[in-house]
């Protein structure tokens, strides 16, 4: 099963790591919100085997495989096609759409709504007529009282002006996998039934190829009230205030401990990742929704043997704090689609995704190094080393800009802006816009928390402000050489800058810890070597549809 992101409950289990008598002795796991959506990646089939169970397909979209099952790991969806019209089909206009029970409005009647999209380049409507729309019933789903709507073909065309430069040879970085968000408030106590939908109209007329909006990983949870009264907040990362007593664990660290707690877990994990809070300007849980994924048939386990089904790794991301230091232990399996490694055909990289077995250590008090060196532009100084130079909240490692030629390796990415490299370790050298989840960058203020540089500086995306790019700020305010700047509520700290080097972090800003240095040779891959030399020497031309060729790091 291609499975990205689990969405029930699991109880803590066995680990072949240390991590094993941490869990067991951890206290008794919270319950994750419960994802209400049924066939939420579209993997099961109704009757008959042409549409996903459970779920209504209207107009001129289809049920498919997402994208080419030789060369990506992406799962079945639905693609609503605005270029040409299916046949049988009058109007360029389409939905898909599922009908959830049973609401429980006792807790406050708030929800989120998500779902993960990819809008091809060749997508268009006119009149915005892009939306993700829950329409309200009751009395059994016969009674309709109103319907709430979220037009998102607008962060369709800003990420095509903000990120294309983000893609291959600075093109194309808009067509990738993201989260789209909308939060709402059920409107009466009356409501036991909500219709989920994402739906388009207005479709411009034109080429079929490459045309579609790419629909999958529906989600429908409970949450907590929003603190501001009568209002959702459906764009930016949420304040969740702690609602019981926070526990300082060090830095911008603390626990939301329940009533009658005095000590914090000693390892968090999916279980109580929504209980592990940063605070910068506000409160969030950076964790939540990253700390489990699947490792999927075709990729290799922990003991480099090829897995034939799919497995869940619920404890893929771990952390627990000591005096000075936050710990995360990784198995860096991915939480999102990826290509599909080795790559075959035009493919260039013989590599697989394969488990790991990695701990990080990011310092909670960061320290300024006074002798730090910024990055050139072909390594000539090595101010970072090859291999991991820092982790993101998904457990996937950051590398520098630099594949083992010591040339620009931004280019040789999958649609989530990751590959792996000769030892089998996936990674991303630039801005992974797939690790928003659980949250949906908007670009209307300051940008969510990715991951940490090993010198402890956190790594936010692309936006300082509304519309206003963190790369494109000038004055007393901008990025200087190690994409570092300052401001007072969230310190130093660094921003990824789309299309523009160094793309992660040109250099570490402060002490790196001495347990997550790299020793590889300098300039190279770290330990091992690429097998058949260098294999950028002949690069064929990028695909029609797919990911682009290219050797890993």
């Amino acid at each position: 099963m291609n499975r990205i992101t689990p969405h029930f409950i699991l109880p803590c289990v066995a680990s072949v790591f240390v991590m094993q008598v941490l869990c067991l002795a951890a206290p008794a796991p919270d319950v994750p919100p419960q994802n209400l959506v049924k066939n939420s990646e579209f993997k099961e089939r109704g009757a008959g085997g042409q549409q996903p169970a459970f779920y209504e397909i209207t107009g001129n979209a289809r049920y498919r495989y997402l994208g080419d099952p030789v060369r990506e790991v992406a799962g079945w969806g639905v693609a609503l096609q605005s270029g040409a019209r299916l046949t049988g089909v009058s109007d360029l206009a389409g939905s898909v759409t599922q009908r959830v029970t049973g609401l429980d409005s006792s807790a406050g009647g708030w929800f989120r709504f998500t779902f993960r999209g990819l809008p091809q380049e060749n997508f268009a409507v006119m009149n915005d007529d892009l939306k993700m729309k829950v329409a309200f019933f009751g009395n059994g789903g016969r009674t309709s009282y109103d319907a709430k709507t979220k037009e998102i073909y607008s962060l369709v065309q800003q990420a095509r002006r903000d990120l294309s430069v983000n893609g291959v040879h600075k093109t194309g970085g808009a067509a990738v996998w993201r989260n789209y968000v909308l939060e709402f408030r059920l409107p009466f106590p009356q409501v036991d039934e909500v219709r989920l939908g994402v739906e388009f109209g207005h479709g411009v007329q034109g080429t079929a190829a490459n045309s579609s909006f790419f629909v999958t990983d529906f989600s429908l949870v409970q949450i907590p009230a929003p603190p501001e009264t009568g209002k959702g907040v459906s764009a930016e990362p949420r304040n969740l205030l702690p609602q019981g007593t926070p526990l300082p664990l060090g830095g911008h660290w603390s626990y939301d401990a329940k009533p009658g707690e005095t000590s914090a877990p000693k390892v968090f994990d999916h279980t109580n990742a929504d209980r592990l809070l940063y605070r910068d300007v506000i409160w969030s849980a950076p964790f939540s929704g990253n700390m489990s994924s699947w490792l999927r048939k075709g990729e290799k386990d922990i003991n480099g043997i090829v897995v034939q089904e799919d497995r869940l790794i619920p404890d893929n991301v771990t952390v627990r704090f000591d005096a000075t230091t936050m710990i995360i232990h990784t198995h860096g399996v991915p939480n999102h689609p990826t290509g599909k490694f080795p790559e075959q055909g035009y493919g260039r990289n013989p590599s697989f995704i394969q488990e790991q077995n990695s701990t990080y250590y990011i310092p909670l008090e960061p320290k300024m190094n006074v002798s730090h060196i910024v990055t050139t532009d072909n390594n000539s100084n090595h101010a970072l080393p090859m291999g991991p130079i820092g982790v993101a909240v998904n457990g996937v490692v950051f590398f520098n800009p630099f594949d083992m030629g010591n040339r620009d390796a931004t280019d040789l990415m999958d649609y989530c802006c990751g590959h792996p490299n000769q030892m089998n370790l996936y990674h991303y050298h630039k801005y992974p816009i797939c690790v928003n989840s659980p949250w949906s960058d908007e670009g209307k203020s300051h940008s969510p928390l990715l991951g940490w540089a090993f010198d402890g500086y956190p790594i936010y995306g692309p936006y300082e402000s509304n519309g206003l790019m963190a790369k494109d700020v000038q004055g007393k305010d901008a990025l200087n050489g190690f994409n570092m700047h300052y401001d007072k509520e969230r310190g130093f700290h660094y921003h990824v800058t789309p299309g523009k080097f160094p793309y992660l972090i040109g250099g570490y800003w402060g002490i790196e810890d001495q347990r997550d240095a790299q020793h590889g040779p300098p300039g190279g891959g770290g330990p091992g070597g690429f097998p058949g030399g260098d294999p950028q020497m002949r690069r064929p031309p990028p695909p029609p549809w797919g990911f682009p060729p290219g050797p890993p790091r």
